[in-house]
């Protein structure tokens, strides 16, 4: 029995050393693998930052922290009303989950006043979010 087993072990370790490496991919570390290339609008959002375009950078930073505000605020609203649903007419329950949908619909709130706040900000500067640009500092 402890034989039948040893050569068990020793045909996989013999088969692993030759089927692992057929398994292996491809390693590009020293190709000239170029990731701007062909790498759809995010890859090509991210290679075009830089000190000349820091506008363009906040602009996307702030949308996407509005978009993954507004989606969270929308997560915690269903998940409010999930609880409201299965919450079987408990008073504490359905109490928790109107608390939970209240504050998602607080949050849409909050990011939709800060959109409103911040564009009529950025008006009153004669700007705009799909203009924003840095001045620059300094004689040039």
């Amino acid at each position: 029995m402890i034989i039948i087993n040893l050569v068990k072990k020793l045909v996989i370790a013999i088969l692993s050393l030759f089927i692992y490496p057929l398994f292996a991919l491809p390693a590009f570390a020293q190709s000239g693998v170029d990731p701007c290339a062909g790498g759809g609008p995010i890859a090509s959002a991210l290679c075009g930052l830089g000190g000349d375009n820091i506008g363009k950078t906040i602009q996307g930073v702030v949308i996407f922290i509005i978009v993954l505000a507004v989606v969270i605020a929308l997560i915690y609203l269903l998940y409010g009303g999930i609880r409201w649903i299965t919450s079987r007419g408990d008073k504490t329950e359905v109490e928790a989950a109107r608390n939970h949908v209240m504050a998602a619909i607080l949050g849409l709130i909050v990011v939709f006043l800060a959109i409103f706040i911040v564009s009529v900000i950025l008006a009153a500067f004669g700007l705009s979010y799909t203009n924003l640009t840095i001045p620059k500092i300094g004689g040039g």
